[in-house]
């Protein structure tokens, strides 16, 4: 592979698995990047392949914030199961889809999602002295489900829809929905990637090239999540995220 290039690929995964650490969109930048960059890639196999880069980027992540003790474990136990279960099948179903639909799925899904997320930014943030809630009930379980079933077949945006579910809905804190974000993205992208490399669909020396970034970015934006102006941080970078998203949608 070009040493420019590889060296691009690693820049951009840096900038993407921080940005999805703090907030969620980074594929946004993996997917075109991969397309670009990565010998001729299509949409299905930059999509798939984008997946071992924030594979990397998760354990990293979630490593981080273990380590500093603010990942809710016991919430994961029940936010894994139907979000796997919505990921695999999401997954599968992007192995099918032939590539003329990706790139038209991929800008109109984000076009609707960055319209309401426009709409009502308080979705990332839970109420001021607001208490995590139980994870359960139909709703809450259909709502992880059909969040994984979208990180199955597009990834991009998923980590903000996850966010605004853990946030918004759960009323996890910034920092702690961000290390719970990371250890379930963890479990669901290490089964997608399996998916989409027993179908052929993953470039893995372009993948290792952003993946290496990927780890680098993750373990840096996870630091500062947990630092003292962390949460300022995080919010900030979150609001910037939907914007952009908001902006990349009009532009196009």
């Amino acid at each position: 592979m070009d040493p420019l290039h590889a060296a691009a690929l690693a820049g951009v995964g840096v900038v993407a698995s921080a940005l999805n650490t703090l907030a969620g969109g980074g594929s946004l930048l993996l997917v075109p990047a991969l397309m670009l960059l990565g010998g001729g890639m299509s949409a299905a196999q930059a999509n798939a392949s984008s997946r071992v880069a924030i594979l990397a980027q998760c354990v990293a992540g979630a490593a981080t914030f273990a380590r500093g003790g603010v990942t809710p474990v016991a919430a994961a136990k029940r936010i894994v199961p139907p979000t796997l279960v919505g990921a695999l099948l999401g997954a599968w179903l992007a192995t099918r889809l032939p590539d003329r639909v990706f790139e038209p799925l991929l800008i109109g899904t984000l076009g609707v999602m960055a319209l309401a997320m426009l709409i009502n930014p308080a979705r990332f943030a839970p109420p001021p002295g607001a208490e995590p809630r139980q994870v359960s009930g139909a709703a809450a379980m259909a709502g992880l489900f059909v969040a994984g079933l979208y990180g199955g077949v597009l990834q991009a945006g998923a980590g903000l829809v996850f966010l605004a579910i853990l946030a918004g809905g759960l009323r996890f804190d910034l920092v702690r929905a961000n290390a719970l974000k990371a250890l379930v993205m963890l479990v669901y992208i290490a089964a997608t990637v399996a998916v989409f490399a027993a179908a052929g669909l993953v470039n893995w020396v372009p993948a290792a090239f952003t993946s290496l970034g990927s780890v680098i970015g993750a373990w840096g934006a996870a630091r500062v999540a947990m630092s003292p102006r962390g949460l300022l941080i995080t919010r900030v970078v979150v609001v910037g995220a939907v914007i952009a998203m908001g902006v990349a949608i009009i532009v196009r």
